[in-house]
């Protein structure tokens, strides 16, 4: 079996691609594979998720993220150094593992071209975990001319340093389409589902909790979510919404969900490490995000037999679910449809029911034996 080695900004906090990320190393590892995951920030913070035993786990010891309190004429040299030092410390660590794949993450898209351009005998991989543009600078300078423009030059020149990959890995279609600006040979894989579970608690129609998770941040947008809760709420007085997430959102939304007068129906809670049994105890999960890398609550929040609402954003939702089918799809960004789905979710507890059903056999496509067999296939595929 190969030796595989990971490079990833940290392993420190609960949510969706370090839990992805431990799925898959600890199934490698669990099928003979070598796995080393190698990060750069993780400090003294303990893993997020249980690694299996074999799998072993380096730092680096290069933080970035402290000089983001300098201004920019000062963190430039700064990040410089501190680019030269991460340099130097994997191709130490490359030198003396000798692996036989190097795969790096989109997450580390600032240090994608160090590690693409270090000196090793292995195969390298581009895992992507957030959509092609939502890595871009340029999308944060829209309303800044002359930013924008070095922006996008910056884009052309970060961006183009994929081509020096064997290969990179997609989670959606969409995504891929895009990618393949940058580079020619491209896999698309989604992400396998943590667990499938044998059976799952039984739903009757007469439950009344929305459930959502993930990051507190703008791109999962619930301040729209709790806006779109908020023009319904009368019309449900049963019914509540529990967030589990943390982020440096979380003033914002719970002042938000002050002001509407909601502090005892939308409810935020720390993350779980039990997510599964909150998916399992509620009617069905709504997704307000800006964009997506896969999905994956979705497909968790599917294989526990509830159905999703979800707006079309890039790229994920429209790949797993079926509008009408198995859960509900509405305009990008429009919260009077997102509210309007919510609550016909609400209304009709028969067609959620059979929505419900529908989601579980629907993302049994995405369980890890089958998904990670493509990934073991990439590996031992010869040139």
């Amino acid at each position: 079996m190969k030796k595989i080695v990971y490079v990833m900004k940290s392993f420190a906090v609960k949510a969706g691609v370090e839990r992805v990320m431990s799925d898959k190393m600890n199934y490698l590892a669990g099928q003979g594979y070598e796995v080393v995951m190698v990060t750069y920030e993780q400090g003294q913070h303990p893993d997020a998720f249980p690694l299996h035993p074999a799998i072993r786990h380096l730092d680096l010891g290069v933080p970035f993220f402290p000089i983001m309190k300098y201004g920019l004429l000062k963190r430039l040299p700064k990040i410089r150094r501190l680019r030269q030092l991460f340099k130097a410390r994997l191709q130490a660590l490359l030198d003396a593992e000798q692996p036989d794949v190097l795969i790096v993450s989109t997450c580390s898209i600032k240090l994608m071209d160090i590690v693409l351009s270090a000196k090793t005998r292995a195969r390298k991989m581009i895992e992507s975990h957030a959509p092609c543009y939502a890595v871009k600078k340029s999308v944060y300078y829209q309303d800044r001319p002359l930013l924008r423009m070095l922006a996008v030059l910056y884009d052309k020149w970060m961006l183009g340093q994929a081509a020096k990959a064997y290969l990179l890995v997609t989670l959606t279609e969409g995504d891929a389409r895009e990618w393949r600006s940058y580079i020619p040979r491209i896999e698309v894989i989604p992400n396998p589902v943590t667990k499938y579970p044998d059976a799952v608690k039984p739903h009757d129609g007469s439950g009344h909790r929305i459930i959502c998770a993930g990051r507190l941040n703008k791109e999962k947008r619930f301040d729209l979510l709790i806006d779109a809760f908020a023009r319904i709420a009368a019309d449900c007085p049963e019914w509540t919404v529990d967030i589990f997430g943390e982020g440096a959102d979380r003033p914002m939304l719970l002042d938000r969900i002050a002001r509407y007068g909601l502090a005892d129906r939308i409810i935020i809670h720390e993350p779980t490490s039990d997510i599964y049994s909150e998916y399992q105890d509620s009617e069905f999960y709504v997704l307000s995000s800006l964009y997506e890398g896969f999905g994956l609550v979705l497909v968790e929040a599917m294989s526990c037999g509830i159905p999703c609402v979800a707006f079309r954003c890039k790229y994920g939702p429209e790949d797993i679910i079926a509008d009408r089918q198995d859960g509900l799809l509405v305009e990008d960004g429009n919260v009077v449809a997102l509210a309007d789905a919510m609550l016909w979710m609400i209304r009709h507890p028969e067609e959620r029911l059979r929505m419900g059903k529908a989601a579980r056999e629907a993302v049994a496509r995405y369980q890890k034996p089958v998904v990670m067999q493509r990934w073991m296939d990439l590996f031992e595929k010869s040139e």
